[in-house]
C-alpha cells in the first residue's frame, strides 16, 4: 500500500495550485512530477486549494462528480469498475 504524503507536502501542492489559479497560469500535472501521489493526496490537495479559495470569499455553488459516474468512466475508457 502506498502511504499518503505528509500534510505539509499536500499543503504545498495546494498552495501551488491556488497561486497558479490566481495568477492565471498553468503548472505541470502533479502526478508526472510526483508519481508517489495517491488518491487520498489528490483529495487533500484539492480540499486545501478549495479552502484557500473560500478564504478569499468564494463560495461553493455546486459539485462536480465527473469520473465517479460509471457512464463517464465508460466514455473515457478508464477501465474502472
Amino acid at each position: 500500500m502506498i502511504e499518503a504524503q505528509t500534510p505539509s507536502r499536500t499543503a504545498s501542492y495546494a498552495e501551488e495550485l491556488y497561486r497558479a489559479l490566481r495568477e492565471r497560469r498553468t503548472v505541470p500535472p502533479l502526478i508526472t512530477r510526483d508519481p508517489t501521489l495517491t488518491i487520498d493526496d489528490a483529495y487533500a490537495i484539492s480540499l486545501g486549494a478549495l479552502a484557500k479559495r473560500q478564504a478569499d470569499g468564494e463560495r461553493i455553488v455546486g459539485k462536480k462528480i465527473g469520473v465517479t459516474s460509471k457512464a463517464v468512466q465508460d466514455m473515457l475508457a478508464l477501465g474502472v469498475s
